[in-house]
């Protein structure tokens, strides 16, 4: 059998190759620094907010030529077009203001809506087109807007563009990532899409030199068995078995009880004792269920994400 890494990095690599050629869009707590205004106004941090004189002027001019902070398009708040628009305009060579080192983190907690979402993508766009660091947290709060807003599109768009978005994901981030999209999978009617998009970015651990572990097992064969289509229960038991056939297998309790679980659905009464008994056998512990957190210089920390 061929390895089950080579065999999601071919598909994911050929889907998304496919999709290129085409053209195809679709359309918690952290360390104590980073927290979402929960409120329909989004409040900026007095360090963040804009100089008075940057938009004095209405329409001002930015490195994507001359925006008005007063008009904010549909479906963004005043306050996060406010913050875009001070920021764009520091980017300009000729500005004597640095751009705000959060304003990024500050964008994704607030986003309330696609469009804000969006935004938040075109200015990290232009932050790292400038060169401008960003950290493993800002990475994961892009994986958690996303699935807040129940909107894949962004995040999966940049981890496959290493190059141009230069995003630092770690394991608990993708992993994080894949259960949310079969999540979402399992209530939608792209389901066969979103099952491409979890072993897409199973794929892609090899891609940002990420080891497989059981937490990437076990968040895939989760997906899988949380969308539940036969094509999805086909790749649940086809990873799985991969895994299991090794000496020691890279999986978690809780991909093992959604195996089990779905083989009772399935009146498949003994591979469901067998998921039971390869459970009670690998004496696996339930993940943590800490949240992750962030050292000082915003690299994730939390433990139990090995």
């Amino acid at each position: 059998m061929h390895s089950i890494r080579a065999q999601v990095w071919t598909r994911g690599l050929a889907v998304a190759a496919l999709r290129n050629s085409r053209a195809v869009t679709r359309n918690t707590t952290a360390a104590a620094k980073f927290v979402r205004f929960n409120s329909t106004e989004a409040v900026i941090p007095k360090s963040m907010q804009p100089r008075s004189e940057e938009l004095a002027q209405g329409v001002t001019k930015t490195v994507l030529g001359d925006l008005d902070a007063s008009t904010p398009p549909a479906n963004i708040r005043p306050e996060l077009w406010t913050m875009y628009v001070a920021t764009l305009r520091r980017l300009v060579p000729e500005s004597t203001w640095p751009p705000k080192r959060r304003v990024l983190h500050w964008m994704l907690l607030n986003a309330e809506t696609r469009e804000e979402l969006d935004l938040t993508l075109t200015l990290t766009e232009q932050w790292r087109m400038h060169m401008l660091p960003i950290t493993q947290a800002t990475t994961h709060l892009w994986s958690q807007a996303c699935a807040r807003l129940k909107y894949p599109e962004p995040f999966m768009r940049m981890l496959l563009d290493r190059w141009k978005y230069r995003q630092l994901p770690v394991a608990q981030t993708l992993a994080m990532f894949m259960r949310f999209l079969g999540t979402m999978g399992a209530e939608s009617d792209a389901a066969d899409e979103l099952l491409d998009d979890v072993f897409k970015v199973f794929a892609l651990y090899e891609y940002y030199d990420i080891p497989h572990n059981a937490q990437a097992y076990g968040a895939l064969v989760e997906a899988c068995c949380e969308i539940n289509t036969e094509e999805a229960w086909r790749r649940a038991l086809v990873a799985s078995e991969e895994t299991l056939a090794e000496d020691t297998p890279m999986i978690t309790l809780e991909a093992l009880n959604a195996l089990e679980r779905r083989s009772v659905e399935r009146n498949e009464s003994e591979m469901a004792a067998r998921y039971r008994d390869l459970a009670k056998r690998l004496d696996l512990k339930p993940a943590s269920k800490k949240e992750v957190q962030f050292d000082d210089d915003s690299t994730i920390s939390s433990p139990g994400f090995d």
